[in-house]
């Protein structure tokens, strides 16, 4: 009895070791929710440069009104967004995401979507969704690290005006 129980522990531990092995499907898969998480974290920190810094080098970005940047021109781009404030959201604002499907599609390449919503302060300083968005993203494994090769944000709250 004691022997299987040890044999099931060696087991479970072989099992885990090779899942947090770099390059395995469960790392993979942990290091572009990672990336898709800093995506957020950095915009709501108003970091812009890591926020360009998940792009690959030849990385596009297509945000929420249309426009393209490519690589670094990102984190400048979003900058700018922030500081035109053109929605006049008020401070403290972040992103809640959710629904973040990945597929695997070669051993260094993927596509996600995912969903989130822009969180800002009501009237009564409770936090308000103001927008949400839907991602469609290719992703790449550049220099060890996953990067966005082609992020585009689809608003689809507040509702796009119809043509």
């Amino acid at each position: 009895m004691n022997m299987h129980r040890i044999a099931i522990a060696i087991a479970a531990a072989l099992a885990l070791a090779a899942c947090s092995q770099p390059g395995s499907e469960a790392a993979d898969r942990a290091a572009i929710h990672d990336l898709l998480m800093d995506y957020g974290k950095t915009i709501d920190a108003r970091d812009f440069d890591g926020f360009a810094a998940l792009f690959a080098s030849d990385g596009v970005y297509v945000g929420g009104a249309g426009g393209e940047t490519r690589g670094t021109e990102a984190g400048a781009a979003m900058k700018q967004t922030f500081a035109e404030n053109a929605l006049g959201f008020g401070e403290l604002n972040f992103h809640v995401f959710f629904n973040e499907q990945v597929e695997l599609t070669g051993p260094d390449s993927a596509t996600a979507t995912s969903k989130s919503f822009f969180m800002v302060p009501g009237e009564d300083g409770a936090p308000k969704p103001a927008l949400m968005a839907e991602y469609h993203d290719t992703i790449v494994r550049q220099d060890g690290k996953w990067k966005f090769s082609r992020r585009e944000v689809h608003g689809l709250l507040p509702a796009p005006a119809r043509r």
